[in-house]
């Protein structure tokens, strides 16, 4: 492979998990290995313990005679390769000097399983067990001549999706509990004020399809899942990596095949991952991740574009390291058939 890569002369080359200590990843070295949903539980007014989901997705989708709103709760399974990638770019010679880039990143899959048994998620598509998406991609840590961004992140969808995502790294010391954004899944319009119509939002902000989960303002479940396994301790130390595909003075976006572009566009992707080192805990370190995709759409009858934010949020913890093997990386989640339910990214 590494010679296939080659070919094309962008010098790029495979860097194998013995020699990751040799190479600078910056940030993304606290994610190399593989993640999985937290294990959480809920005791009922009867004192039974049931699961609880870590993930959870809100989508609003095209419908008659409006759009349907879905409440997914997930689990999944979150790979950083432990075999990165080294390129370089080539750039210009100013006063006899080459300015090149070098890069290092991280292959990434993603795969996501929901733990939804109602008869709407049945009726929808995405029943338990159901994968609802798979994502495959890099994470690249740039360190020199990059714009002001450190982290890039490019994935690809099997709906039909390509992303360009850039960011940012930072590292906080005993942040405490309260640092995530308050986010919302309301409708709005193209400038962010919210729709005229009556009653436009009440599917969204009604009564809760989960009772568990306020699906207004989602991050709020990363909050009281991090007080949950924090307990009496604390989060000594974490990094948080920011990343976006609209900034004013950068390049970056989201690509759609043609039958996306015309029906259900996505235009925009926010994400923020937090890694974060907790002492006292039930877990000694996980992963949080916050990310919102605008997808814009009419309601139905109407010509009228509303933003829809497609949220999905989750708290994983490592795994143990696998026995490495030579086997090439493949995507281990498998495409489902008539799923109209199916989140587009």
């Amino acid at each position: 492979m590494t010679e296939k890569l080659n070919r094309f002369g962008m010098g790029a080359s495979f860097v194998p998990a013995e020699t990751l200590n040799e190479i600078d990843l910056g940030p993304l070295k606290q994610l190399v290995g593989e993640w999985e949903s937290v294990v959480l539980t809920q005791t009922d007014e009867k004192g039974v313990s049931k699961p609880l989901a870590s993930g959870w997705n809100v989508i609003s989708v095209p419908g008659v005679p409006k759009f349907t709103f879905e409440v997914i709760p997930y689990k999944e399974n979150l790979k950083f390769s432990t075999v990165a990638v080294h390129a370089g770019n080539r750039g210009p010679v100013l006063n006899g000097t080459q300015f090149d880039q070098e890069i290092f990143g991280l292959f990434y899959e993603q795969q996501i399983v929901s733990m939804c048994d109602t008869d709407f998620c049945n009726g929808r598509g995405f029943g338990k067990d159901t994968v609802i998406h798979a994502e495959t991609g890099l994470l690249l840590y740039v360190s020199n001549i990059n714009g002001g961004y450190n982290i890039a992140r490019l994935g690809t969808i099997p709906h039909g999706n390509a992303i360009l995502a850039l960011g940012k790294s930072a590292q906080a010391n005993n942040p405490g509990t309260d640092f995530f954004d308050v986010i919302s899944a309301l409708g709005v319009n193209l400038d962010g004020s919210i729709p005229a119509m009556l009653g436009y939002n009440d599917q969204i902000s009604g009564i809760p399809q989960f009772a568990e989960f306020q699906q207004v303002h989602p991050n709020t479940f990363l909050k009281s899942t991090l007080d949950t396994i924090i307990g009496s301790g604390s989060v000594t130390d974490m990094t948080v990596l920011s990343m976006s595909t609209s900034h004013p003075d950068a390049t970056g976006g989201i690509l759609n095949i043609p039958f996306i572009q015309s029906n259900v566009t996505a235009t925009s992707m926010d994400a923020t991952f937090w890694i974060e080192n907790i002492s006292g805990g039930s877990e000694p370190e996980i992963l949080q991740y916050s990310q919102t995709i605008n997808l814009v759409f009419p309601s139905t009858g109407t010509v009228t574009p509303i933003i829809w934010p497609h949220i999905t949020i989750s708290t994983l913890k490592r795994m143990q390291p696998q026995p490495e093997t030579n086997e090439p990386l493949t995507l281990s989640a498998q495409a489902q058939s008539n799923t109209p339910g199916v989140p587009q990214l």
